[in-house]
């Protein structure tokens, strides 16, 4: 620079250099030294200033680096670009002692003045007062002529130097050019006193060149072009409340040449822009308002707040509150301070220009408005957004949005935009009051080391953020928001601390990885899809989720504890050995629970509700909760229901190959449905449990295991299964389905209030008892009842063994009160009762049909009180006889016959053949029936020989035969003359009991006993149209006549008593108690 200078006039040079350093011999100044090859900044003595020039030292101080003190910067203005101004004579061009060359002018008004500084900027030096007014134009003193660049350097336009040397020189330089002037030489305020051009023709050095920073810089679009004719230019004009720029106007073709600005337009510098810094913050800045408008009404309007801070600035004083008014281009030659109200620092247009403070109580607020429509307040809006840009990702470092120096917060909003690709950051403090962005155009990811929320939203568009120590959400009622393309993740070691409430929204993902920990203490909410493999812990409140859940991993863990709550409208999916905890909390999973894959879930005095509940390969324990689900379907899975744990299902449950263990009499388990358990499962019952299956219980392949358990089950369905029940365990169901099943009950009661069917069934009974309110049917199965008691109501058994081993165990046909003409049981082919207890058969008809065997004890009576009706007629109708039994081609064992029941022999079937010994006389005969027993016909009670002919197949009886009551004989054929043996027994005294024989429809049949020949056996023969050879029949005839004889007398007798007998008291049957039911018998 100075060297450019000699060329033009040393003298001029040397001139104003003396003079500054006679002037100021004892000040020390800074100064570069040697920057062309170690740049140093330093101090001097002003008298050493020409020593070092001469070894190429300049004024100010170095730039930051050698590197940047080697890069060239181009001076592009010129003090030709200013137009001259055009001022008041008395105008003063002096800035204290200083003449100065640029001025602000508004020709329009037509006056000047030497600039304004920027609120809240450090005071600028003397003549450094750049900023006009708006509307207002830079201007230069008109007896100034500026040096051309062209005469400046080597008549280059462009002239270099170095970077920093021309500012800072331009600034120590105006120092020196600037004399005190004596009072003398002061201009004054006449206009012939005014400086003439003849006295400062002469350029000063601090004016040539006219630097770049000397012009405030443009505020223009962002998109603008800083172009003219293909050429970048340096200078354009610019238009301040329009946000409008240009290059210039004039009539010249060459690029950049065009100086000219508009009316209300202003000459400005084309902005630095420095790739790697980020943009300034947008200053604060006053302006008024509209009449009537308060501070908070205008900042609202614009989507801000009123900047409290800024009003009270402005209302320091009236003087202040002029000089702000004279910024924004108010003219004001009155005002004062007023008490009316708070408005503050206000504008009336009135003439002559008013500036008005108003303070009452000394307090100027943001929400007080003017009365006086003509009125405008003075007002400061908080500037909303701060914004930081990073290209390379590596340079984030700790980023501290939204507060100024002072650690306060500045801005209400602040976006950090993103760079492609990954990378590392420090510690992220949003303090944004409405909204923190994290944004990137293409996907980016973030890992940070602390994340801390202060403000009301977090919003994120293209960014993984990840976490590695610390996310901490103090903020109540924040909002985190997540595009599809964004997501939040805790990573290991992570811990994220929600102290206040927070929502999760969009459409992106929150993660918390492995090694990672979240807690909530304040109620939130999840609007997006959560993946959790670390530890995700609940611990106050409720935490809502409405959209998908994922709990994955050996290290994941949700734990809601005492007092908290979690609610998931969308399904929540636990698998890869994560777990799901509860203690004393409450959880709510509204859009169904799916379990797969070891994963497990401990609950502990917790309330759990599940729509619909799924579980594979898992692991469940309830101790002390209430869990409650619609449906409820196991697989592969361990369910125990504790002490004090109440289990219910309404849609039913499904266990396949699964085990549900109830363990305490405080354990309840409900499916109000039709439930299943199948391939191997298992149901378990301990300790005076509560078992209902109120919709059913269908197994295949599957155990029953109870132990001092109750069950109660609609229609419990068993194929190819086991149920095992014992100490004291109870089962009830409404009907029972068992095939190909295994039934071990031990001190167990099993009833079924309908029917009972088996199929291919093995059945053991250990003192135990066995109730069918309804029909049992069973076929090709197996019983063994061993102090046990089975009774039902009817009966179909088919190809069935049951065995009655001891003589305290029966099978009790109840028949439950049917008549002796209703059939309630029947014995088909390949039944089988044997042992040493009791059939016994109460009421109705028990038909034993051929291939059936009765190898036990079998008893024909109804219980202790017995009622039976004689008879008006007599004959075989067993209808008037209850209980009643039907033998034909069957096998009985030992059988009594009580009072009032009745056994019927039908002697057209065949049982076997036997060998007999009939008075001498040794044949084979067929049997209808075999009696493995004795059989005992007590009195009352009716053995019936039905079905006669000379075909007849005698009873068989291996045992003795006792007869208190009577035998009838009905003779179906006796056209032919034939002498039949009816029945058998073992006896050595065959006792004459033709007395208690009846014969019917054979008139000349006659009965008699035999014996065989070595009186073992005894024989119940029949005649059949023959006379007997006994010559006492004769006798036995006339008997028979003169019997007739009373008969008739008594039938007179009865039939007269009939006639005079009330209508109402006859009756046809006569009731009367039996003398005593069958001894031992229940």
């Amino acid at each position: 620079f100075f060297f450019g200078m000699a060329k033009r006039s040393w003298s001029t040079w040397a001139f104003f250099l003396c003079l500054w350093l006679s002037i100021n011999a004892d000040e020390r100044v800074t100064i570069c030294k040697n920057p062309d090859t170690n740049p140093q900044t330093i101090t001097i003595a002003s008298l050493d200033l020409p020593a070092y020039f001469e070894q190429g030292a300049y004024l100010g101080r170095c730039p930051r680096d050698a590197d940047e003190a080697n890069e060239e910067v181009p001076i592009v203005c010129s003090q030709m670009d200013l137009p001259v101004c055009q001022c008041p004579g008395t105008y003063n061009w002096l800035d204290g002692e200083q003449l100065c060359g640029t001025h602000c002018m508004s020709a329009e008004e037509g006056i000047c003045y030497l600039g304004r500084e920027t609120y809240g900027s450090p005071v600028t030096a003397q003549c450094g007062k750049w900023e006009c007014d708006f509307g207002h134009v830079r201007c230069r003193r008109p007896d100034f002529e500026p040096v051309r660049a062209s005469e400046c350097g080597d008549g280059d336009l462009s002239i270099s130097s170095k970077k920093g040397q021309v500012g800072s020189l331009h600034r120590q330089l105006l120092e020196i050019n600037s004399e005190s002037p004596s009072p003398s030489e002061s201009p004054s305020p006449s206009p012939s006193e005014s400086p003439s051009p003849s006295e400062f023709s002469s350029p000063s050095p601090a004016e040539c060149p006219y630097v770049c920073e000397d012009l405030p810089v443009c505020q223009c679009p962002e998109d603008y072009d800083y172009t003219s004719f293909g050429e970048v230019c340096d200078t354009h004009c610019m238009e301040q409340d329009e946000y409008y720029c240009h290059p210039g106007k004039g009539n010249s073709f060459l690029p950049c040449s065009r100086l000219e600005c508009g009316p209300g337009q202003i000459r400005c510098r084309r902005p630095v822009v420095d790739p790697t810094a980020p943009p300034p913050r947008n200053p604060r800045t006053f302006f008024l308002a509209r009449g009537g408008e308060s501070c908070d009404d205008a900042c609202g309007a614009v989507g801000t707040v009123c900047d409290h801070d800024l009003v009270q600035e402005a209302a320091l004083s009236p003087a202040h509150c002029q000089d702000i008014l004279e910024h924004l281009g108010k003219t004001t030659h009155l005002g004062g301070l007023y008490e009316d109200d708070s408005t503050g620092c206000t504008y009336h247009p009135r003439a002559p220009g008013w500036y008005e403070l108003f303070k009452k109580d000394g307090q100027s607020t943001c929400s007080a408005r003017t009365e006086d429509l003509d009125r405008l307040r003075v007002c400061a809006c908080q500037n909303l957004r701060e914004e930081r840009h990073f290209d390379d990702l590596s340079e984030l470092g700790d980023q501290n949005f939204c507060l100024d120096a002072s650690d306060t917060v500045a801005t209400v909003q602040g976006r950090v935009s993103l760079g492609t690709g990954a990378g590392n950051g420090g510690a992220f403090t949003c303090n944004c009051v409405e909204l923190c962005e994290l944004h990137s155009l293409t996907e980016s990811t973030v890992s940070l080391t602390n994340y801390e929320n202060r403000g009301a939203t977090n919003d994120f568009r293209g960014t993984i953020l990840q976490i590695t120590v610390n996310f901490l959400n103090t903020i109540a009622g924040a909002v985190f928001n997540f595009d599809a393309s964004s997501a939040l993740e805790i990573h290991s070691g992570g811990v994220a601390s929600f102290t206040a409430a927070a929502t999760f929204a969009g459409s992106g993902v929150f993660r918390a990885r492995e090694g990672s920990t979240v807690s909530f203490s304040s109620a939130s909410t999840f609007q997006i899809a959560t993946e959790v493999s670390g530890q995700f812990l609940v611990e106050s409140e409720q935490v809502s989720f409405e959209e998908v859940v994922t709990l994955t991993g050996s290290n994941a863990l949700m734990d809601v504890r005492s007092g908290s709550r979690i609610v998931a409208s969308r399904t929540v999916t636990v698998s890869s050995s994560s777990e799901i905890r509860g203690t004393s909390g409450t959880m709510q999973f509204d859009g169904g629970l799916s379990m797969a894959s070891s994963s497990v879930m401990n609950l502990t005095s917790t309330t759990v509700s599940v729509s619909t509940w799924s579980a594979s390969s898992s692991t469940m324990s309830f101790d002390g909760s209430t869990v409650t689900s619609q449906t409820w379907s196991m697989s592969s899975s361990t369910v125990t229901i504790g002490t004090g744990t109440a289990m219910s299902v309404s849609g039913g449950a499904q266990l396949d190959a699964s085990t549900m263990t109830l363990s305490s009499s405080t354990s309840t388990f409900t499916s109000v449905q039709a439930s299943t358990l199948t391939n191997g499962g298992t149901i378990q019952g301990r300790g005076g449990c509560n078992m209902q299956f109120t919709g059913g219980l269908q197994t295949t392949s599957s155990t029953m295991d109870l132990q001092q358990s109750t069950v109660g089950c609609g229609h419990l369905q068993m194929s190819s299964s086991t149920l095992s029940a014992s100490s004291s365990t109870t089962v009830t169901a409404s009907q029972v389905t068992f095939s190909q099943t295994t039934v071990q009950m031990t001190s167990a009661s099993f009833t079924s209030s309908g029917t009972m069917s088996d199929d291919g069934g093995s059945l053991t009974f250990t003192t135990s008892t066995i109730v069918v309110t309804s029909t049992f049917t069973s076929t090709s199965s197996s019983y063994s009842l061993t102090g046990s008691s089975m009774t039902v109501t009817q009966h179909t058994i088919t190809s069935t063994t049951i065995t009655l081993t001891d003589v305290s165990s029966q099978f009790l046909l109840d028949g439950s009160g049917a008549g002796g003409g209703s059939l309630v049981g029947s014995l088909a082919s390949g039944a089988v009762f044997s042992g040493l207890g009791f059939f016994r058969h109460r009421t109705g008809l028990l038909r034993l049909l051929a291939g059936s065997t009765i190898g036990c004890g079998l008893q024909l009576s109804p219980n202790a009180q017995i009622l039976r009706r004689t008879r008006a007629l007599q004959q075989t109708d067993l209808t008037t006889t209850n209980p009643a039994a039907t033998a034909c081609g069957n096998s009985i064992g030992s059988t009594t016959v009580a009072s009032g029941a009745s056994l019927s022999i039908d002697t057209s079937c065949s049982f076997g053949t036997e060998s007999w010994d009939v008075a001498g006389t040794t044949s084979t005969y067929t049997t209808s029936v075999a009696a493995t027993g004795a059989v005992d016909v007590q009195s009352g009670g009716l053995l019936v020989l039905n079905t006669v002919s000379t075909s007849t197949n005698p009873f068989s009886i291996t045992g003795t035969f006792t007869l208190s009551g009577s035998i009838e004989v009905l003779v179906t054929d006796s056209s032919t003359t034939a002498i039949v043996i009816l029945m058998k027994w073992d006896d050595t005294s065959c006792t004459d009991i033709t007395s208690s024989v009846t014969v019917y429809g054979c008139t000349s049949c006659t009965t008699s006993v035999v014996a065989s020949s070595t009186a073992t056996s005894c024989y119940l023969r029949l005649s059949i149209g023959m006379t007997s050879s006994d010559s006492n029949d004769a006798w036995w005839g006339l008997l028979a006549l003169l019997a007739l004889i009373p008969c008739a007398a008594g039938l007179a007798w009865y039939c007269c008593r009939i006639r005079t007998q009330d209508p109402e008291e006859i009756s046809y049957d006569e009731v009367e108690v039996a003398d005593g039911g069958y001894e031992g018998y229940e």
